[in-house]
C-alpha cells in the first residue's frame, strides 16, 4: 500500500492502488520523481508524482504531499526527495509489475551546488534496480516542484 493522500492533476482526491492497476498496461512508461521546499511562513513540503506517460499522447500524473520534518543541509534534502521516489517506485513496480524510472531533482552540471552529490544519488536509483534522469530530462521531478509552490 502506497501512504498518503493522492490526488490527479485537477486536484481530485484518487486511490492510487486503483490508478496504477488501471495505467499498468503496456501502452504507458511509468516515472515517479519528487520535489521539495520550504516556503517562509510554511512548513517543507515535499511532493512526490507518479507518471503514466503515452509515448506522443501525454502524461497522466498524480500526486502527493507530505510534510516531514525539515531537512537541514541541502544534501539531507536531497536525499529524502531519492528516498522518497525510490519508496514510492518499489510500491507501484509491485503493484503494477511494470518497470519504471525514477527522476531526480539533481543537476549534473558541475557549476550547481547539487552536483557534489550527483554520483551518490544516482547509484543509489540504480542500485535499487530503477534506471534515473536527472535534470534538464527529469519531468516527474519538475512536475512535483510545480505543486512545491
Amino acid at each position: 500500500m502506497i501512504e498518503g493522500q493522492w490526488k490527479s492533476l485537477a486536484g481530485t482526491e484518487v486511490d492510487i492502488t486503483e490508478k496504477i492497476k488501471e495505467h499498468s498496461d503496456q501502452k504507458y512508461n511509468v516515472h515517479v520523481g519528487s520535489d521539495s521546499c520550504l516556503n517562509s511562513g510554511e512548513k517543507f513540503r515535499l511532493i512526490t508524482t507518479i507518471c503514466f506517460r503515452e509515448p506522443g499522447k501525454g502524461v497522466i500524473v498524480f500526486y502527493r504531499s507530505k510534510k516531514p520534518t525539515s531537512p537541514n543541509t541541502l544534501y539531507k534534502r536531497l536525499q529524502l526527495e531519492v528516498l522518497d521516489s525510490i519508496d514510492v517506485a518499489s510500491k507501484v513496480q509491485e503493484i503494477s509489475g511494470r518497470e519504471l524510472t525514477v527522476h531526480i531533482d539533481i543537476n549534473p552540471d558541475k557549476k550547481f551546488e547539487s552536483n557534489k552529490f550527483y554520483d551518490e544519488l544516482v547509484g543509489m536509483v540504480k542500485g535499487c534496480g530503477f534506471e534515473c534522469i536527472t535534470k534538464p530530462d527529469a519531468f516527474a521531478s519538475a512536475i512535483a516542484d510545480m505543486y512545491t509552490r
